[in-house]
């Protein structure tokens, strides 16, 4: 299994920035955005690339899904999800598994829902990654996705979006950001049909706005004492530029939903 890209002092800041069990911005307030008015009721939820359980616990406690699977390639990160889910008392509902990239360990059908938020901006290959997700959907199951793209490249915006990228490896994060078509060719390619996409952009530029004023305040002193000086700057300045990215749309962040032919 590989171990996270997050260190203890990276995850702890990110907490205070995100929300209690989150790792990528927006945390529960986005949840409540993208899963409004969906009913989860019965369903066995696949929450792909849990980390620390923040998503998993609402899947359940909020939206009502019977049952959730939080799955991760980071090992370090399921002991931690697992005891958020304790202290919420749900560890009945909820189970966290490390797997190794690739296939899931899995049945055909196993899951009446997949949920992902921000996740798949790790992932080279996507196309293979929706056909493992379609596999493992039921027929009629629904797939929920939240995720950073590759907005408009041209003239500043790609200056823009580079020193973006380059402030991300400084705060040593990698990723494998694609536009918009790469994902509706990969649904497609998984069978998935029914592809509706929400724009989101101008609420996480809303969210980057704050997360940079607050950083930059006076209120900050305990996410500078869990990061370190050093993290600290790297963490005001990727910030900066994604809220810069953002804002040009250099950058999108987006909603996407689809479903499996079939009968529920």
């Amino acid at each position: 299994m590989a171990s996270t890209q997050y260190t203890d002092r990276v995850i702890a800041g990110m907490q205070m920035l995100y929300g209690e069990g989150f790792l990528s911005p927006g945390g529960p307030d986005e949840m409540q955005v993208f899963l409004k008015d969906v009913d989860l009721s019965g369903c066995r939820v696949l929450d792909l690339g849990c980390g620390i359980g923040g998503a998993a616990v609402m899947l359940a406690e909020q939206f009502g899904a019977a049952h959730v699977t939080g799955v991760d390639i980071a090992d370090d990160l399921i002991p931690r999800a697992q005891q958020r889910a304790r202290e919420q008392g749900l560890a009945d509902r909820i189970d966290f598994l490390a797997v190794a990239p690739g296939p899931l360990p899995f049945e055909d059908g196993a899951f009446d829902v997949v949920f992902i938020k921000d996740v798949v901006s790790h992932v080279a290959d996507k196309a293979a990654q929706f056909r493992e997700l379609a596999r493992v959907l039921a027929p009629g199951g629904r797939l929920f996705c939240a995720e950073f793209l590759i907005g408009d490249l041209k003239g500043e915006r790609r200056h823009i979006y580079d020193a973006w990228i380059d402030a991300m490896r400084l705060y040593g994060l990698t990723f494998e950001f694609e536009p918009f078509e790469a994902y509706a060719s990969a649904f497609a390619s998984a069978g998935l049909i029914d592809l509706v996409l929400r724009d989101h952009t101008a609420l996480s530029a809303a969210a980057a706005r704050r997360e940079l004023a607050f950083t930059k305040g006076p209120d900050a002193g305990p996410v500078r004492e869990a990061l370190g000086e050093e993290k600290f700057a790297a963490r005001i300045h990727a910030s900066t530029m994604r809220m810069t990215a953002l804002e040009s749309r250099a950058f999108l962040h987006v909603h996407m939903t689809a479903r499996k032919p079939g009968d529920a």
